[in-house]
């Protein structure tokens, strides 16, 4: 009993200090307090270490609040301490009771939804403190205090550091255009004629093979016919093979290489590519089956290409290896066999001479070709045996009739792949140097043009000449 007396008396006491303390904020120079102090007053006065005097933990005057907050790194918040009624339920109910036994609590009073800490509204009671959802986070309001503290500090360090960080730019600038000068002079040292000049030993003189040859017929050098106009020897021994023939001077006089793309016209794009990509000094030679033949041979002219005209003839494995309706055959009259050359040389005109498209049958009998060469003699033009088979005799028969004549040496393309056509130019290569003359014959598959286009650029420093098979006529040792 003598306990619960103590124990009802303290609350008393407790009480009325609480209640004494709270109309003493209520007097007028009190009006502003900091959250600081109003909170820490009434936890103070439920310390039992302050032994209930409500003086144990004197209030902060204004002067001291302000110099806190000007220098915060020397000031700190206030430690919220426990409530020893938040450990004990028992007493935290009690507390409850006596309150509301000494002084019951008006209906709009602080505790009716009222902002507690608003300067001007009524100050919040101790059951306001007590109550358990205002105890969530103790240390609430210290942080609160921290960081009205703290964030001012912050602020003021964060424009500090941007203050920093400007005053370098204008130093920064500096190695920047002493680098840009430095880069300007290196580049006026610098000398120019390296830089635009190429090698001298690249500078070779080179024919031109490319201009345009001059435009056919020659009026002097073609006679009507029932199959068109057919090439004929002009006046003072003007002849067709040398009128037509594309011109060509090599003072270095080095060894000659000449290239013959066969099956022009058949194939519109193959044509123009030949036409337009390789150098001029590559020799044409148009099938007679083709279309439009003249305007071919026109643009291949304007382009500085020298032209040939194929003459079909007779393969082994004939006919199932057909040449066409008018090829010369072994099985012809050389009646029937002339009517049918007419028929081939009156296609176009402007070409330099012809060559055997197949023919490995009809080449290789002197008795069939022997008429053959006697008209292309005639007519002033140039032969090119093509040399489809080791038997022929149709180069030494041109050669014996004084025919300006020249002889294959190397298919290019017989296996159309890059390894193939590059060794085969190699070989022409070796021939030339040995020789001094080499030609090769190819047809118009994209992978030959696109070989032939390379080499051809590498002729120069390898001492050599790509030139047109009018150019290598009689240069060559005919077996």
């Amino acid at each position: 009993m003598l306990s619960l007396f103590y124990a009802a008396l303290i609350l008393g006491i407790s009480g009325l200090a609480g209640w004494a303390f709270w109309l003493d904020r209520k007097s007028p120079h009190n009006e502003n307090p900091s959250v600081q102090t109003e909170i820490a007053a009434p936890v103070a006065a439920l310390d039992p270490h302050t032994k209930g005097d409500k003086d144990a933990l004197p209030l902060k005057d204004k002067d001291e609040v302000a110099h806190d907050e000007k220098h915060p790194q020397k000031g700190h918040a206030p430690e919220t301490k426990k409530d020893d009624h938040a450990a004990d339920p028992q007493k935290v109910a009690d507390t409850h009771k006596e309150e509301k036994l000494a002084e019951p609590m008006p209906d709009d009073g602080p505790l009716m939804g009222k902002n507690p800490i608003h300067p001007k509204k009524p100050e919040p009671s101790l059951v306001e403190i007590h109550k358990p959802e205002l105890k969530a986070d103790p240390h609430e309001e210290t942080k609160v205090v921290a960081q009205n503290v703290i964030e001012p500090a912050q602020e003021q360090q964060k424009e500090a550091e941007e203050e920093i960080k400007r005053k370098p730019e204008v130093p920064a600038v500096e190695p920047k255009v002493k680098k840009a000068k430095a880069a300007a002079h290196e580049k006026e040292d610098m000398p120019v004629q390296e830089a635009v000049n190429p090698p001298l030993a690249e500078v070779i003189a080179e024919p031109i093979v490319s201009a345009p040859l001059s435009p056919v017929p020659d009026p002097e050098l073609a006679t009507a016919s029932d199959f068109g106009l057919l090439p004929i020897i002009g006046p003072n021994g003007k002849m067709p093979w040398r009128t037509y023939a594309k011109p060509f001077t090599d003072p270095l006089d080095r060894p000659r290489i000449a290239i013959i793309i066969s099956e022009m016209g058949m194939s519109t794009s193959a044509t123009q590519t030949a036409i337009q990509n390789l150098p001029g000094a590559v020799t044409l030679s148009f099938n007679p089956y083709a279309r439009d033949l003249q305007n071919w041979v026109a643009q291949s002219r304007a382009a500085g290409h020298e032209a040939l005209l194929q003459l079909p003839m007779e393969p082994f494995g004939y006919p199932q290896n057909d040449p066409g309706p008018h090829s010369l055959l072994t099985s012809l009259t050389d009646r029937e066999n002339l009517n049918r050359l007419e028929w081939m040389l009156g296609r176009f005109t402007g070409y330099s001479g012809v060559t055997n498209q197949m023919g490995s049958r009809f080449t290789a009998s002197a008795e069939d070709i022997i008429p053959i060469l006697d008209i292309i003699k005639s007519r002033g033009l140039l032969f090119m045996d093509g040399r489809t088979s080791a038997k022929s005799v149709a180069g030494q028969l041109a050669a014996g009739l004084s025919i300006p004549v020249a002889v294959n040496n190397r298919f290019l393309d017989h296996k159309a792949d890059r390894d193939t056509i590059d060794q085969r130019l190699k070989e022409l290569e070796r021939i030339a140097r040995f020789t001094g003359t080499a030609v090769g014959i190819g047809y118009p598959y994209p992978v030959t043009l696109e070989r032939i286009a390379v080499w051809a650029k590498s002729l120069n420093r390898k001492g050599f000449v790509l030139a047109p098979v009018s150019a290598v006529t009689n240069r060559q040792e005919i077996q």
